[in-house]
């Protein structure tokens, strides 16, 4: 029997606006808990503060370097997480061009450009943010045109509780089954006060039901000292419902 391999695939660096954290650092860090793989998945975010960060030739040149230092020790994969694909459907088709391995989707804004730790700050209704922000994640899962939904429940992270209609839910799943996208299992919750995965259990279940298969694994670390952080819990967590932990080389599953 193959031995699973070891990986994390929701992973920053300084190449996204908010980590500090240079790429060969997370490199070290990864040999040094016995990782096999990474994927480094930097923010293509469009908020203001991040308009114009993200420099792809710049990510793509260090990332050939590291791949020689590091060959036969560590693999390297090449990944984006894009905010809001189906807002930005030129940047999303600039991203399928390039040689990524594997791109995520997300929802970070919302609500008039609003980060959800904002809406908290605000004491936003939490229920009116939620439906709000379903609203844009069916949108992103009919769009697609990437590979998998990161942090599906996202706002869960900041409001430390989730609200959601379970026929909402299933229209989004079934969205995603329709332009062949699967589901992250994303570990920061437990880092940011949640007792849960995000998604946890039900959400999983409820993703199975509609005939999910697949998820993918990642830390969303933005410093070494998170990287692979929770990774084993959702590995123990995918494997126990039945779910397959899959990676994407070259925007190809591999299980």
């Amino acid at each position: 029997m193959t031995r699973a391999l070891k990986d994390d695939l929701h992973v920053h660096t300084v190449f996204s606006p908010d980590s500090r954290q240079p790429m060969e650092g997370q490199c070290r860090r990864a040999l040094e808990l016995g990782l096999d793989s990474l994927c480094f998945t930097e923010h293509l975010d469009f908020d203001a503060l991040s308009l114009g960060y993200y420099n792809p030739d710049a990510y793509f040149a260090e990332l050939a370097r590291l791949r020689e230092v590091y060959a036969g020790k560590l693999e390297l994969l090449a990944g984006l997480e894009i905010s809001e694909p189906h807002d930005h459907p030129r940047e999303l088709e600039q991203a399928q061009r390039r040689p990524y391995d594997f791109l995520l989707g997300s929802v970070h804004y919302w609500l008039g450009g609003l980060f959800p730790s904002q809406m908290r700050d605000r004491k936003m209704d939490v229920r009116h943010c939620y439906e709000a922000y379903w609203a844009e994640m069916l949108k992103m899962a009919r769009c697609g045109g990437f590979d998998c939904v990161a942090h599906l429940d996202f706002p869960k992270r900041y409001f430390l509780r989730l609200e959601y209609d379970p026929a909402v839910l299933d229209e989004i799943f079934d969205a995603m089954r329709q332009t062949g996208l699967v589901l992250e299992i994303n570990t920061s919750s437990l880092r940011k006060g949640c007792d849960e995965l995000m998604p946890g259990e039900a959400l999983l279940r409820q993703y199975m039901a509609r005939g999910g298969q697949y998820v993918t694994l990642g830390s969303d670390a933005h410093v070494a000292e998170d990287l692979y952080a929770g990774v084993d819990e959702a590995r123990g967590l995918a494997e126990g419902l039945e779910l397959r932990p899959v990676r994407f080389v070259k925007r190809e599953i591999r299980i």
